[in-house]
């Protein structure tokens, strides 16, 4: 009977975890400068699954979720622009990474910062210039929570390139 509880108490904190994700969808950059790569882990601070290791110009994440300080992840791709956006796959399935070794190129030129995840809702900066210190914060769907020099908000407008300032 302790046993039949006891799983029962572990699913309702799994699924009370689960819940608790951000459901996002964007691109971020591999910034851990760990030579031996970026680990990505089963679960948030568990057991490294894979170690992404950048052997050309930059390494992409496609970012699924948020659950506190870190990003679920579903898909790695090396870039290199010697293929001329021909990106290679280089890691899928379901992990996650830590906050701290993801970033941002910057913004895009010109885009809007909003208060909220929401393009209706206020504006509080508008042509942004793109090309400055960005840091990812976090994401919301298709939105990333960046703080810029001049404050914190939301946007969809931020540069993932790390030969270009997406001017």
């Amino acid at each position: 009977m302790k046993t039949l509880a006891a799983a029962i108490f572990a699913l309702g904190m799994m699924s009370a975890a689960q819940a608790a994700e951000t459901v996002c969808n964007v691109t971020v950059n591999a910034t851990d400068p760990d030579p031996k790569g970026l680990n990505v882990r089963a679960t948030p601070g568990g057991k490294v699954i894979a170690a992404l290791v950048n052997k050309a110009d930059w390494i992409e994440l496609h970012v699924v979720g948020q659950n506190g300080d870190w990003y679920a992840v579903d898909r790695a791709s090396q870039v290199d622009n010697n293929r001329m956006g021909d990106d290679l796959v280089m890691w899928k399935g379901r992990g996650y990474v830590h906050k701290s070794t993801v970033g941002l190129s910057g913004l895009q030129q010109g885009t809007t910062i909003y208060f909220d995840h929401d393009v209706k809702s206020r504006a509080v900066m508008k042509d942004v210039e793109g090309d400055q210190a960005t840091v990812l914060l976090g994401c919301w769907q298709d939105f990333y929570k960046v703080k810029i020099e001049k404050g914190v908000g939301w946007t969809k407008g931020v540069c993932t390139n790390e030969n270009t300032t997406c001017s």
